[in-house]
């Protein structure tokens, strides 16, 4: 199975960012957008694993987990790569960057002995959208400038999630195989 590690983000930022993925659809750009249920912070991608491995990271998130509850604002948007013709569009992490940086960091000490990498530079974010063909990527440039420094809101994370990820021709469908509290 395909799975991630992430954390949920809260009801009233999903409605922000669907607003802004609306100013997306608009703009001519081939662009996938994720269904607003889908959106979350991405704090570990595994890849393939099989039900073994699914309880082994588990374990590793338990070992991760202990410091609490996070507290962060997603604010602004961005584009992976940061320069030139976009693939990925998402929505930043101002204040609270360093507890998901921390958080990101201990599971990557976790998950190291299972074989898996550590993250070279972890940027906090939430994909909203996927870029499907370069041609018009660059009238995305003025929706990711007009809302650089917009804040969509605070989320409190108690728990991070273990995912399941079923790829789709609708989008990608998502299940929880296991929550671990903070």
């Amino acid at each position: 199975m395909r799975a991630f590690i992430g954390i949920e983000v809260s009801d009233d930022v999903r409605a922000a960012l669907t607003r802004v993925q609306d100013d997306f659809s608009g703009c001519g750009a081939k662009v996938k957008l994720v269904a607003p249920a889908n959106v979350h912070l991405t704090m570990k991608f595994l890849g393939e694993i099989d039900d073994q491995m699914a309880g082994n990271v588990a374990s590793a998130m338990a070992e991760a987990a202990g410091a609490g509850p996070i507290t962060f604002e997603v604010a602004g948007l961005g584009q992976f790569p940061p320069h030139g013709k976009p693939r990925t569009l998402w929505a930043g992490v101002s204040d609270g960057v360093a507890a998901v940086v921390a958080l990101s960091t201990r599971l990557d000490a976790a998950l190291g002995p299972l074989g898996f990498e550590s993250e070279r530079q972890f940027v906090p974010h939430a994909t909203i959208g996927r870029v499907k063909s370069p041609k018009g990527a660059g009238s995305l440039t003025p929706v990711i400038e007009h809302h650089a420094a917009v804040a969509f809101g605070t989320c409190r994370a108690e728990e991070m999630v273990l995912f399941k990820s079923t790829l789709t021709p609708q989008g990608a469908i998502y299940d929880v195989l296991t929550r671990q509290t903070l």
